[in-house]
């Protein structure tokens, strides 16, 4: 069920992370498969399953200033054909990032996100500070995009600002255009970023990696 492309680059991603913090990787699952699970936001947006984002420790908070995507969460026993592609990956990628790096990965949480036109997130952090340490923590965030032809004149870049643990005013940062089948992950607790505003809608899968 693996692509022969993602087993050849695991060790390099995971390298990438422990290296850098970050990693950028191309053609993360086939491209079929990447066409349905775009059809599965458009599927699930249509038939009002898509949920208003929150925001917050809770993310209970609806701020449509911040932020402007509605999501849908993943339950893996009741995943879809191309869901459990997505899975498989995500199942061996957690596996290869414990045994290199020991981060003690034991789950993972995703969601299906979709950005209508104009919409964006505001600067921010995948895991606050001072966390409850008796609670699951965010250890890894994983971007999948599933925008098919996009146009880098279309926006809906992600904005991954570099300079760790900072608000400085004018940080050094990464934009990484979402074109399908781009996976991006990064330290949750390190990196600040944000989800610029893009000309047409913009689908992702968005997960995080939990450690205790």
């Amino acid at each position: 069920m693996l692509t022969e492309y993602f087993a050849q680059n695991l060790e390099q991603m995971v390298s990438k992370i422990a290296q850098h913090g970050v990693c950028v990787m191309d053609h993360f699952l086939p491209p079929a498969t990447i066409v349905e699970l775009a059809d599965e936001v458009i599927s699930l947006s249509v038939i009002s399953k898509m949920q208003v984002a929150g925001t917050g420790r809770t993310h209970k908070t609806i701020n449509k200033d911040l932020r402007g995507d509605s999501i849908y969460w993943l339950n893996e026993a009741e995943a879809t054909s191309a869901q459990q592609v997505y899975f498989a990956h995500m199942e061996t990628l957690r596996q290869q990032l414990n045994q290199d790096l020991y981060l003690g990965l034991f789950a993972l949480e995703s969601h299906l996100a979709l950005y209508t036109a104009g919409t964006g997130y505001k600067k921010h952090i995948d895991r606050f500070k001072g966390s409850d340490t008796t609670q699951p923590q965010r250890q890894i965030s994983c971007i999948l995009y599933l925008n098919q032809d996009w146009q880098d004149s279309n926006g809906g870049h992600l904005r991954l600002y570099l300079n760790p643990k900072t608000e400085t005013p004018e940080p050094l940062h990464l934009d990484i255009s979402p074109v399908a089948g781009r996976f991006v992950m990064f330290l949750s607790d390190t990196f600040y970023h944000e989800v610029l505003p893009a000309t047409q809608d913009r689908m992702s899968l968005t997960a995080w990696f939990l450690t205790r």
